[in-house]
């Protein structure tokens, strides 16, 4: 599969508009502008897929109205998977049941609603008796095997207090459980109805009651701040996936403000018919023919300035919740929503490993995250996001260095360059995630290993959620406002690291847990015992980190557990700024300095980066776009550890 140079990594195709549920917080079936449209044929799904891989769509949403009432669902989902598409697709149940044992096996993930237990509150919601399908489907599937399934709640004030049940029956059948708080939508199409338009006849119909009545159901534009709570209190439960990006979000809501949306400038939105609806699905009000192919239309003026003048602008945009439009411009603007996520995220990969916790210790992990995450929205209050869709975060040229809201003092044109390697968030050197993520992807499988150490239910798995806050404790120093935590939090870690040390000890996963025992007060000797970091690949990041959060003596303590050429790095001075750069470093006036695609491509890194020292912000920024228009995902990797040795001075290796 063919990948372009452009920013579509994901699409959200609408396979058909048309629904067999009736639920009254959506339009699809009570708006007449989204009656009678054509649908692609088998023939038609297969060329439009073709045509978002060769855009470089790798992440595919379907969903619509309801896509198990299109009679080529099988069509598009396998066509998807043979080009290597990641797949997610959402239904209601009622239809799916047939299409299960074709469509199951190849979606990465399958979104089933379900609201509630009850089957009155599920009628009165959904405008259907069909919870029983919905219940049916997902015991079924469970039972053959499927581990691919997710329920998606809406929460609302008035179904609050069954969410505990719904949380309860997912625990139940070991599937994971979404909360997504209730919000208004569709709202620039309800505006320019009358009150006793087809919405409401329509609805009227379905429920039995006059459209005055009806309209009591509809929950508030904004969910309360007592449901928030509610939701953000399930987060340490087992199966349960609550987004605290998303409540931030709904929490700050403001028609004062513009929203940061990805519909078309990172998500392409296509309609039933192959069209590129515009501005979103929600605020649609015109289209792209599907006349000319994908990579065509994303370059269209018209798409261009709907892009960049209105989406976000809009009224009803700046207080838009439709998450999936949302959430992946977080993990491309290094702000509080982004550092909110990457926590959520790593709650839901840690969970499993906390099935056993009681609620004494489920209330005090909510207590100690509680007075973080106050102190991660303190300090990452400040973080602006960048001028540009391709730039992570701010920055401006300070001397030969770069001044960024992530550190206190300028960072090196190598630092800037190797976040932007990649061409989002997840491997920004100063974020916290890039470390703690050693826990679920290295320490703890292994710890669970037969034969190795203790099991899953064991007190030092039990234990990771409370080392994954430490960990964040100790890394939100390394911004600007953070502070050094508590030496408790530190000795906590220690402790923690010694006790997993010694059951890992000649494992080769010892050598992650080795670097995060470098952020606590393990003396080095006992670190020694039982691993050490180097050879691992984020040994370079961690002693650029140490050189910000550790003490000269502490460094100096930990230089003999990495490799040699990182001896400089921890007993010098520290690399976190920038250091004078001599005259033979820069480019000699009559060399060419190369373009960012050959600098990327490994022809004449250093010179590249030696010419953007001491350059203004413009020609920075400039240099940055072309930068990432070049990007590789394959080669990403290997640049940004290039650009990180050079800074640290250790050379290649």
């Amino acid at each position: 599969m063919a990948t372009a140079p452009t920013r579509f990594r994901h699409a959200r195709l609408y396979l058909t508009f048309r629904c067999n549920s009736r639920c009254g917080y959506c339009n699809v079936w009570q708006d007449p502008v989204f009656d009678g449209h054509r649908e692609l044929t088998a023939d038609g799904l297969r060329r439009c897929l073709d045509e978002l891989a060769e855009l470089g769509v790798t992440y595919l949403d379907i969903t619509g109205g309801e896509p198990s009432l299109h009679r080529e669902l099988v069509t598009a989902v396998r066509h998807a998977r043979g080009l290597g598409m990641t797949v997610e697709l959402t239904t209601n149940a009622i239809r799916f049941a047939p299409l299960a044992t074709e469509i199951v096996p190849y979606v990465d993930t399958l979104n089933i609603s379900l609201d509630t237990l009850s089957a009155e509150r599920y009628h009165r919601i959904r405008g259907t008796d069909t919870l029983d399908r919905t219940l049916a489907l997902v015991e079924r599937l469970r039972a053959e095997g499927a581990d691919n399934l997710k329920l998606i709640c809406v929460v609302t004030d008035r179904n609050a207090e069954e969410v505990q049940d719904v949380v309860a029956y997912a625990q139940r059948h070991r599937v994971a459980v979404y909360l997504a708080p209730m919000f208004s939508y569709f709202a620039a199409q309800s505006e320019v109805r009358p009150a006793d338009s087809v919405r409401m006849l329509k609805l009227a119909a379905v429920n039995g009651r006059s459209g005055a009545a009806t309209a009591t159901e509809a929950p508030a534009r904004v969910p309360s701040t007592v449901l928030l709570r509610r939701v953000a209190e399930q987060r340490y439960a087992p199966y349960t996936m609550v987004n605290l990006a998303f409540l931030h979000h709904l929490r700050t809501l403001s028609p004062a403000s513009v929203t940061a949306c990805g519909a078309n400038s990172r998500i392409l939105t296509v309609g039933p018919d192959g069209r590129v609806m515009l501005p979103c699905y929600h605020e649609w009000d015109a289209s792209l023919p599907w006349e000319r192919p994908y990579r065509e239309l994303v370059r269209d003026p018209e798409l261009v300035r709907v892009r960049d003048e209105e989406v976000g602008h809009r009224p009803a945009c700046r207080t838009c919740a439709v998450f999936p439009y949302l959430g992946l411009p977080m993990s491309h603007r290094l702000t509080t929503p982004f550092l909110l996520q990457a926590f959520s995220r790593e709650v839901d990969r840690l969970k499993p490993y906390a099935a056993a916790l009681t609620p004494e210790r489920r209330a005090a992990l909510l207590e100690r995250s509680d007075a973080l995450l106050a102190e991660l929205e303190r300090v990452s209050a400040p973080l602006r996001a960048g001028e540009h869709l391709d730039e992570l975060y701010h920055f401006e040229a300070a001397g030969t260095g770069v001044r960024t809201g992530l550190a206190r003092e300028p960072v090196r044109v190598e630092e800037l360059l190797a976040d932007h390697a990649h061409d989002d968030c997840w491997q920004v050197q100063r974020t916290p995630h890039r470390v703690v993520r050693l826990l679920y992807t290295e320490i703890l499988p292994a710890l669970a290993e037969d034969g190795r150490g203790p099991a899953r239910g064991s007190a030092l798995a039990a234990d990771v959620l409370d080392v994954h806050l430490d960990c964040w404790h100790v890394l939100l120093a390394l911004l600007p406002g953070g502070e050094a935590p508590d030496l408790t939090v530190r000795r906590r870690l220690a402790d923690w690291c010694a006790r997993a040390g010694r059951a890992l000890g000649g494992h080769p996963a010892a050598s992650a847990l080795a670097l995060l025992a470098c952020l606590s007060t393990l003396p080095t000797a006992e670190i020694a015992s039982w691993g050490s970091p180097r050879g691992h690949a984020e040994e370079p990041l961690v002693v650029k980190l140490l050189c910000s959060l550790a003490g000269p003596e502490r460094r100096a303590e930990l230089a003999p557990l990495f490799a040699p050429q990182f001896t400089p790095a921890l007993t010098g001075e520290p690399a976190a700024g920038p250091v004078p750069v001599p005259a033979a470093g820069l480019p000699a006036a009559s060399e060419r300095v190369p373009t960012p695609e050959e600098a990327r491509a490994g022809h004449g890194l250093e010179r590249f980066v030696a010419a953007l020292r001491g350059a203004d912000t413009g020609a920075l920024r400039t240099a940055l776009r072309r930068w990432t228009g070049a990007a590789d995902p394959v080669t990403a990797p290997d640049i940004a550890r290039r650009l990180l040795l050079a800074e640290l001075g250790a050379g290649p290796r």
